[in-house]
């Protein structure tokens, strides 16, 4: 089920999200897909969630990956500190919850709300590192999830793993 777009403050989301956890069986996780914070570059809050209702889903869920791409960045460097600023966000917002920080690694040239020569796994995975050097590492950052890992080829997995140990 794709619930692609949703809004901020989407009640019947998170009525949702309490009856689904109700039926799910012991020991099952309730893995989120999760908007980032509103952003001045894409003001879309039917994209972006606030604090409140991002901290109202990460109470009634496990884990919440962040999908942190699709923002029309047409420059590296304001891309790269909008991810320091996401990372450092989502973490502190998430109450304690396990988080994957969701980077690009697809190629929609052309359609405006993103641009793969500065939305990419490298630019990406340098804002992250940047973020998460301003203090200790938070016990509830998991790593980074692709999106999407079919669309990736040798040399973009070798990439990935170079920039992705650098910030070891």
């Amino acid at each position: 089920m794709n619930v692609e777009p949703l809004t901020s403050g989407d009640e019947h989301f998170l009525r949702f999200l309490d009856e689904l956890r109700e039926a799910l069986p012991s020991g099952k996780i309730l893995s989120v897909a999760a908007y980032p914070p509103p952003t001045r570059w894409q003001p879309s809050m039917d994209v972006h969630w606030d604090e409140s209702f991002f901290r109202a889903v990460a109470e009634r869920s496990d884990q919440m990956a962040v999908m942190m791409y699709d923002v029309g960045q047409q420059s590296s460097k304001a891309y790269q500190q909008l991810m320091a600023a996401w990372t450092v966000e989502v973490l502190a917002w998430s109450a304690g919850k396990p988080v994957l920080l969701g980077l690009p690694a697809y190629e929609d040239a052309g359609v405006g709300y993103h641009d793969p020569k500065v939305e990419n796994l490298q630019t990406g995975l340098r804002g992250i590192h940047r973020g998460l050097s301003k203090a200790a590492l938070p016990e509830n950052y998991q790593g980074v999830v692709l999106y999407s890992d079919w669309e990736m080829d040798e040399n973009e997995w070798r990439l990935f793993r170079e920039e992705f140990l650098k910030g070891q």
